[in-house]
Formats: C-alpha cells, structure tokens, sequence
C-alpha cells in the first residue's frame, strides 16, 4: 500500500499540469471556457450580494413608510384628543348651567332659523358666558358684535352679508363672484337656506375651504357622501395649510361640535350649486342661440327638433345641422357648448372661487373627462326642460347624478378603445378654449423670446463674483434716460 500511494501522487501532480498546460496552450475558445468557469463559480456569491442589497433596501423602504404611518397616526390621534378634551370640557360646562333659560323654542321661532335649534345647555351657555366675541367657536362662525352692528349701519342683517348689494329683496351671500341668493338658492336635499347669523364668510377656515371645494366640483360633482366628502377636504386643508394660522387647532374645533359640521357643510354645498347655477345659466344661453329654442317654432317643432337632438346623443356630436337633420359622426363630444360654457364661466373671470378651478385645469394642460361630462350633462339638462314643447324650469340638483354618470361611462367607453384619440381631444379642446379666451400664452410650456441672452455667461459671472449683502449696486448716474436717487 505505501507503495501505490508514492505511485499515485506524482501521477496526479503530472495530469493537473498537463491541463494547465493544455488549458494555456489552447486556442481562444478553450480559454474563454475556462474563464467562463472560473467567473461561474462566483455566481452564487454575486447573487447572494444582490439579494442583501435587495433585501437592505426594502427594509428601509417599509422602514420610511412605517415611520410616515406613525407621524400620521400621532398628528390625528393629537387632533382626535384635542377634540375630547374640548367636548368633555364642553360637557362640564353643561352640567353647571343646566338651570339656566327657559323659552329657547320661542327665541328660535323669532329667529326664523332654519338650523336645528340649540339644546338648552347650548342656548344656557351662550346666556351666561357672555358677548358671542368672548368664545373662539361662536366667534368663528358667527362673527363679533362689531361686526353686527357695522352690518346693519350698511342695511344688513347679519355679517357675511356683502354691503352695497342691498338694492332689492333679494340679498347676495358671501362673495359676489358666487351669485348666491338667500330668496331663490340652488337646490338641495334639504330645500332650506343656511340662516344668515350661521354662514362664516368673514371665516379664514371657511374662505379656503370654500375656493378647494368649488375647484373640486368638476373633478366630483356629485359625491355620495356629501359630508364625508367636504370634511375630508377640510381636514386635507387643516394638514397642508401654510399660512399663519392653526388650521388644525380650528379643525379641532369643528370636530368637537357636530353643529358646526353641518353649518359648515351645507355652507359648503351653496359654495359649490354657484357654480353649477352659472354654468347652468350659460348652457341655457348657448343652447337657446345654437339650436334657436324656442325661437318661431311652435310646440310641436320644438318638441320635434328635441326629440331628435336627445335621441342617441345627437347634440354631443359635432358640426349639428337642426335643419337637415345631420351631424359629424367622426366627432363624437364636439359639441361646441362644452368649450362655450368653461370659456365663459371658468377662463373668461376674473377672481372669484372659479380661479382654482381654472388653475387645476391649467396644471394638466387637459380638459378631464369629469369636465366634459359634467359640462354635457348642464346642456342635456336644458333640453330636457323643452321636451314637451313648451320650457318648463327645472333646478338643477343632485337628481342630475345619474345622467352624470352616463356621460362619464359614455366618454371613458371610447377614450378606453382610442386612448390615443381621448388625450389628442382632451388637448385640443384645452388649446381652443385658451385661444377663445385670448390666453395662448399658456400654451407655450417655456418662453424663450430673449434669445440673445448669453445664459451661461450670466451663470459663471454670478458664480465668480464675491458675496456682497448689501444689496444690488445703485444705478450709473450717467445713464441719460434714469437716475437713481442715491445719487440726486
């Protein structure tokens, strides 16, 4: 056996060398085989390192978003127990006035408020703690005395009521640019009117909300939630608010009086019917003057001709002739009432709550399908109040949902089809409508009309020069066409 053993290892040393040898001998293909092996064999380890770099960075990454769950859980359980404690010092207060005024209905009837009546805790605590300027919540939302008695040397009856628009019966609530009327307001489910000691115009809360739900209204007209919905648009505002103000501690507020929720709301609800009121208004303008309603027809023609423009859609469709009964069916949503009521109605103001709902068009640099849908559905609804021949009014109100809906299913049926031609549409309505309304300049994503202007040159000049904070340099007092006054 030692023997054999001496015998074998030499041979096995002579046979490993013979390989190497012939490995270096070899011609191009057997070296990259060999090398092939030799980088094969690190595989496994690779992998390995790539799977921990993996694994590493998507720890971090759930890591990062339990961290952002937590700090959001920690900011609304802060605002939740803000609340409680306001309600539970609310609830004290209650108990040590509870013998405190009588005759709370009679006070409400006189009011003539359409508000639920306060309980008779409530009504106590308002007695006993005083001018309504003294409690942060009343003031909020019901304003100060001042306030009240500067309104009626103006011929109002409460704040929030604008001054110099008292010249008829009918009196114009909140800002003028919503052409709200107390006398005739746009319809709701409750069918009444928010009382006028109760809108919190003058409310910084109120004001903000009020422009984020009227630039909603084309992105979800008809919520089915009405509440839910505007509450979570005021705690949306209370987290992202960058102003001076404690939004949060104000939304606290608001969450400690279920009252005062619902004030707010339904004040919110007539924010968002001026819109639709105005844009109804000019769906009836330019359907009247397009297809000539009611004109010298008489009920019979005009029954006719609606019939027929409601049957299958025809007036969604482009280039319409009522005379000859034709219509472009390679324009499908053509109609020019979409781009006639958003030009007049939305580009063509000036201030007023509408600015954010132009500014959230103008983000997307499209018109949405929520839009269009929302804009046919204002023009079908005027057609149907001449689908008997004669006009009969009907408000526009949240029975409308429905044909909402289908419009919207009707647009996304073919946008899913043609894709490409529902965002070429979408565009080019955008562009027509900024070129009626005499804004093209939006359309150019970057100006650039000083192209003489060495950009460069300013950037390395700015980046060379030293520091000097004692602000810019005075003008030369050579210049022939201006002077500075540092040097007169």
């Amino acid at each position: 056996m030692p023997a054999s053993t001496v015998t074998i290892t030499p041979i096995v040393k002579k046979t490993q060398a013979s390989a190497a040898a012939a490995v270096a001998n070899s011609g191009p293909k057997t070296r990259t085989w060999a090398a092939a092996q030799v980088v094969g064999a690190n595989v496994p380890a690779r992998k390995k390192e790539i799977n921990l770099k993996a694994l590493a960075l998507q720890q971090k990454k759930e890591a990062q978003k339990k961290s952002q769950q937590k700090a959001q859980q920690a900011r609304d359980a802060a605002i939740c127990e803000r609340a409680r404690a306001m309600r539970e010092a609310q609830g004290d207060d209650d108990d040590d006035d509870n013998t405190a005024g009588q005759d709370l209905e009679g006070l409400d009837g006189q009011r003539d408020s359409p508000v639920p009546p306060l309980d008779k805790e409530e009504q106590d605590d308002q007695d006993l703690d005083g001018p309504l300027d003294e409690d942060p919540d009343a003031l909020l939302f019901h304003g100060s005395d001042d306030e009240h008695r500067q309104a009626e040397r103006h011929g109002n009856d409460a704040p929030g009521i604008v001054a110099g628009h008292n010249d008829n019966d009918n009196m114009e609530v909140d800002l003028p640019s919503n052409q709200i009327q107390v006398s005739s307001p746009p319809s709701t489910p409750s069918k009444k009117a928010l009382n006028c000691l109760h809108i919190p115009s003058r409310c910084l809360l109120a004001d903000e909300v009020r422009m984020n739900c009227c630039a909603t209204a084309t992105q979800q007209p008809f919520p089915s939630d009405k509440h839910g919905y505007n509450m979570e648009i005021l705690q949306d505002l209370a987290k992202d608010y960058k102003g001076e103000d404690d939004m949060v501690e104000v939304f606290a507020r608001v969450l400690a009086s279920v009252d005062t929720q619902q004030e707010l709301v339904q004040f919110l609800g007539y924010a968002r019917s001026g819109f639709f009121t105005n844009c109804m208004a000019k769906a009836r303008e330019w359907v009247a003057t397009c297809f000539g309603l009611p004109g010298k027809m008489n009920s019979t023609e005009v029954k006719e001709l609606v019939g027929w423009l409601l049957k299958d859609g025809h007036y969604k469709y482009g280039e319409v002739d009522i005379h000859n009964k034709t219509y472009n069916t390679k324009l499908p949503f053509g109609c020019e009432g979409i781009a006639h009521i958003l030009r007049l109605e939305v580009f063509a103001t000036e201030g007023g709550a509408n600015i954010e709902i132009f500014r959230e068009i103008v983000n997307v640099r499209k018109i949405a399908p929520t839009t269009i849908a929302l804009m046919i559905t204002f023009i079908e609804h005027f057609l149907n109040e001449y689908v008997e021949g004669v006009y009969r009014h009907v408000e526009f109100s949240d029975t409308a949902r429905p044909c909402y809906c289908f419009h919207l299913s009707s647009f996304n049926h073919i946008a899913n089809k043609a894709p490409k031609w529902a965002n070429n549409f979408a565009t080019s309505l955008y562009k027509l409508i900024l070129t009626q309304s005499n804004k093209e300049f939006l359309l150019d994503a970057e100006a650039d009309d000083l192209t003489e202007v060495d950009i460069e040159g300013l950037e390395a000049a700015a980046v060379a020069a030293p520091v000097d904070n004692r602000g810019p340099s005075p003008l030369p007092s050579s210049s022939p066409h201006c002077s500075s006054p540092l040097h007169s």
